[in-house]
């Protein structure tokens, strides 16, 4: 068939397969973009290029072989990246209907700050890990027990009061996607010698997930009574309820971003968030008047 052949042949059937493939096919690696399953993904296109060569030319042994080998891959990347598959489906989901999203946002905010606020006057010490787009199970010691309950205050509390049957209690519980996802969590201890030597196992644990992930760990000091938060290894001062409901706020609404590993290799993650006395202050007193003015 000559191009002309093929141009007059071409419908605007053949225009619209050929663009839905496209939006699909460029859409799903923008939301892959930056996770760990980029580099299988090329591999397996590496595979796929490999056996339509060996059908052209016409090997029927290799082309055979790489058949049932990609047919088995898929299944194996499908239980392997379910994570991934799960998050790259919410976040559709989430673009197309926003307003659910909002909604789910300020209710999983003020089941945080509730718990959080239970946990202090009960000085019970805690850490409460949320997940941004990097993985923390890759980071962790311990993985903990799979608890994949809904987010709520009376669920946090219960799972942080301390007992000899209760082994969650010395752990991080896991927040991934708005769920409770694991409690007993174990992550590596921040080696930094800067640190307030106040500061315990429980706040060394909070610095050493968020320095090797993008998260944002909420912790409680049983001795103190303080509400803390740590993002990219900065630890904020003591925390109001107030100050903790904005924080929470802004983090969770915040769209994850493209940026560079320390290889330099792209990742999606979220940004750092400015922890300072004075910027927290000024952003609550921000919020305050918008709220008001709404009224």
């Amino acid at each position: 068939m000559t191009p002309s052949e093929f141009f007059a042949a071409f419908t605007w059937r053949d225009a619209l397969d050929f663009g839905l493939l496209y939006v699909a096919f460029y859409g799903t690696l923008r939301l892959l973009r930056g996770t760990r399953a980029v580099p299988v993904l090329l591999a397996v296109a590496f595979f796929a290029a490999i056996a339509a060569a060996a059908r052209a030319l016409d090997l029927v042994a290799v082309a055979a072989l790489l058949k049932y080998v990609l047919e088995y891959i898929i299944i194996i990347l499908i239980v392997v990246f379910h994570q991934e598959i799960r998050r790259v489906l919410l976040r559709i989901g989430q673009q197309l209907l926003p307003q659910g999203r909002r909604q789910q946002t300020r209710t999983a905010v003020s089941e945080l700050v509730s718990a959080m606020e239970r946990l202090q006057r009960a000085r019970i010490g805690a850490l409460i890990i949320l997940e941004g787009e990097l993985d923390v199970l890759d980071i962790a010691s311990n993985r903990g027990r799979e608890i994949d309950a809904s987010l709520t205050a009376d669920t946090i509390v219960a799972l942080m009061i301390p007992h000899p049957t209760n082994l969650a209690h010395d752990g991080a519980l896991l927040i991934r996607d708005l769920k409770i996802a694991r409690a007993g969590v174990i992550c590596p201890l921040s080696q930094r010698d800067d640190l307030d030597p106040r500061f315990g196992t429980r706040h060394r644990g909070a610095i050493g997930a968020s320095e090797e992930t993008d998260a944002l760990v909420l912790v409680v000091s049983e001795e103190r009574g303080e509400i803390r938060v740590v993002s990219r290894g900065e630890i904020s001062p003591a925390l109001s309820p107030a100050e903790l409901e904005t924080l929470l706020g802004e983090w969770l609404d915040q769209p994850p971003a493209e940026e560079a590993d320390e290889d330099g290799e792209p990742v999606v993650a979220r940004s750092r968030v400015d922890l300072t006395a004075a910027s927290l202050e000024s952003r609550v007193d921000l919020e305050r008047s918008s709220v008001e003015g709404v009224k």
